[in-house]
This record gives structure tokens, sequence and C-alpha cells, in this order.
């Protein structure tokens, strides 16, 4: 069974003392101290750079592997993990015993198989999760209907090959995560089928949308994740289908305004130097950005300033309020996406790494644009650690204990 919970919205809050929370920067030596306490194991699918797993080791998991397809992001990843086995194929090539194979164990006996596949036609920005009509204005340009994206883009079959590795694996908890246009509009439609198919491999499932904002992360990143149980775990754990959603971590009542996260950053005098230069020769800059101004304390829209509504997805960050959702695209020199406070630059891979929930000292391969992609795909680790924490007290360890 599954049930659906939304956190409260979140856009501009106000800049209030008592909500203000402080933000702690760590080390990668950080990372690798907590996930030597080794509480518990996780197999991690579509790994991206090491968002979720960063996460999951801030929490003291351990890895035991991960798969990844796209060899950049595999790139990244090695080099902040680099004992870390990883299995580079498609998932739609792989069986769940090649998983179990790599890592020695037998079927049941994983803590948490973990994965976020790929669902950007659902993405917030699109009609279908807005439940405008029955299109959608997919990455292709078209504006396409439900069943179109599905033949097109094949996005539902990723989740489900997710599934088919967790029906051999059988681990004692599947956390995954997706964007929270899955709840909404048409899109249901497809969050509808991810719930039968937890269902059908034997586990309760429980799925919530949260906001990074309130899980220490100073970022508005909304994320719908799934968090199924093996039947027999729910039962033995004393839960039931009925009461697994209090498994999700409590938020917060505090947020990081920018200004919090950003402290004591070290910045590249080249980097922002680059970074002026060829943003402020943009149409995104000249007929928008330049007139984004007197922002604090709120989070500025390129649409409210372009004459014709366009530039929509320029947000002008402000240092009093958490940052806007970081997207792939957003982060490159040159396109849409947050931009700094005060000057016409996009932000550093510092700011963003920041902005992320990243170690400090996070490692990013490829060209500058791949690596502002590359955390514009994580899961902030901070609200993944969160997940995690809640995960283990509620779940494996009551488990382990019994």
């Amino acid at each position: 069974m599954i049930g659906i919970r939304v956190t409260k919205p979140y856009t501009n809050i106000k800049y209030i003392k008592k909500n203000i929370e402080k933000y702690t920067p760590y080390a990668l030596q950080d990372v690798y101290d907590a996930s030597s306490q080794n509480k518990f194991n996780v197999i991690s699918t579509f790994a991206g750079g090491g968002g979720s797993s960063t996460g999951y080791r801030l929490a003291g998991g351990n890895i035991l592997c991960i798969n990844e397809f796209v060899e950049e992001a595999r790139n990244t990843y090695r080099d902040n993990y680099p004992n870390t086995p990883i299995i580079p194929d498609d998932i739609k090539k792989l069986s769940g015993q090649e998983f179990l194979d790599i890592t020695g164990l037998k079927a049941g006996e994983l803590d948490v198989l973990d994965g976020s596949p790929p669902c950007a036609a659902f993405s917030m920005a699109g009609s279908v999760s807005h439940g405008k009509g029955n299109t959608h204005a997919d990455a292709f340009g078209k504006t396409k209907s439900y069943s179109d994206i599905k033949e097109v883009t094949n996005v539902e079959d990723l989740f489900f090959e997710f599934l088919r590795i967790a029906d051999v694996i059988k681990p004692k908890v599947i956390i995954a995560e997706n964007v929270a246009g899955l709840t909404m509009g048409e899109a249901k439609q497809y969050f509808n089928k991810i719930q039968n198919g937890f269902e059908n491999i034997g586990y309760d499932v429980s799925a919530k949308v949260l906001n990074s904002a309130f899980f220490g992360v100073s970022q508005t990143r909304t994320r719908v994740f799934f968090i199924g149980l093996r039947n027999d775990i729910t039962t033995k754990i004393g839960l039931t289908f009925m009461n697994i959603a209090n498994i999700f971590p409590q938020e917060m009542d505090t947020v990081i305004p920018l200004r919090n996260a950003l402290e004591n950053l070290e910045y590249d005098n080249d980097e922002v130097k680059e970074l002026t230069d060829k943003f402020s020769g943009t149409a995104y800059w000249r007929d928008t950005g330049s007139k984004m101004e007197d922002n604090p304390p709120k989070v500025l829209t390129g649409a409210n300033y372009h004459h014709k509504g366009h530039h929509f997805n320029l947000k002008r960050v402000s240092l009093e309020q958490p940052a806007p959702t970081l997207t792939a695209m957003g982060g490159g020199q040159t396109t849409a996406g947050a931009f700094h406070w005060n000057e016409p630059r996009k932000l550093t891979l510092g700011e963003l790494k920041r902005i992320q929930s990243l170690p400090d000292d996070f490692n990013l391969t490829g060209k500058w644009n791949q690596r502002a992609e590359r955390i514009g795909r994580m899961v902030p680790p901070l609200l993944l650690k969160a997940i995690a924490d809640s995960v283990y007290e509620k779940v494996i360890k009551i488990y382990k204990e019994n």
C-alpha cells in the first residue's frame, strides 16, 4: 500500500531571526570518517556523481557498489570514492544477480537499495505535472500527451528497471527519489504505476514530497521520495502499511539563508572573472538580469522582468533566503538558472557546492559546464543523510536488534 504526503510549499520565507539555522561546511574526510561506522550497507543505482552516496556515508552507511551509465558522472564518483566498485552498464542490460555477485551478498541481505531513475519529462516546469490539459512540452521541444511521452522517451522504463533489480536483490528497504511533478496532474498515472510496482514485488511503500530547505540545505529543492519496506520487515518491526510514513524524517523549523551557507567560502578570482565576462554578454543578462535589482530579501524570477515574460528560469538569488532549485542546465556559465545576488555572473562551483550541501573539497571532473551540471543533478547530501538517519533508527537498527 502507498501513501503520499506533501510538505508545505516554499517560496520566500521571511527573514526572521528565530528561523535562521547555521550551516557547517565539511570535507570529504568527514564523509569517510562517518562511513567507517558501517551501520548499514547500500547499493546505489543511477548514482550520478555521488550526491546520494555522500548522504548515506554521512549517516554511517557503507556503499558496497554503484551503477552509473554516464561516463563523466562515473569519473566524478571515482575521484571522490575510488574504492567503491562501479558497474558502468545501462541498467536495462543488468541483472539483480550481477549486483549480488559483485557485493558477495545473497538475496535479502542488503539493507538499502537506492535509486534516482531519471524522469525529466515530469519536471515541475512541465504542463503534465501542472495538469494543463493533456499535453506536456518535453525535452524535445514538442508538445506531447502522456502516452506520447511514454513512447518517445521511455521514461517509464527506468523506474521499473530499478524495481526489476530490486525484485532479485530483495533489500530490506528501497529508497527512491524523483521529481515532485510525479504527484501532480496527469503524471499521477505514472505515480500510481510506481505504487503498483512496489506492491507487486512485495513491498509496503510510502511517498512524500520533501523540500531540502527544511533539512539543513540552503536550497528550495522539492523532490518526491519513496520508502519501501519488504513486507516481512514491516511486520517484524511492528509497523503496518498505514503508518510507515512515520519513517520519514521530521522537517526542521529553521532554514539556512544563503548568506550563512556561503560564510568563509574561498573564491578563485579567475573563475569569477570568466563567469562575469561570459554571462554579462548574454541576452539573459542584457534583456532581463540587468533589470532584476533590489532583490533582498526576495529571490527574483526573470519572467517578471522580461518584457515578453521570457527567461522565467532565470533566478536572482538572495542572501537572505535559501537559493532556488539548482538544475542540471541552469548552472551553466551563460544559461538560465540561479545567478549572483549583486554581480552579473552565474554562481561559482564553490557556491554551487555549498548550496547543494556538498563537501567543500568534493572533486568535480570534466569541463566547467559539465561540473556544474553534475552538481545540479545530485540529491543534496544533507537531505539524503536526514532520510538515511531516520531509516536506520526506525527500521534497520530495530530489525537488527530483534
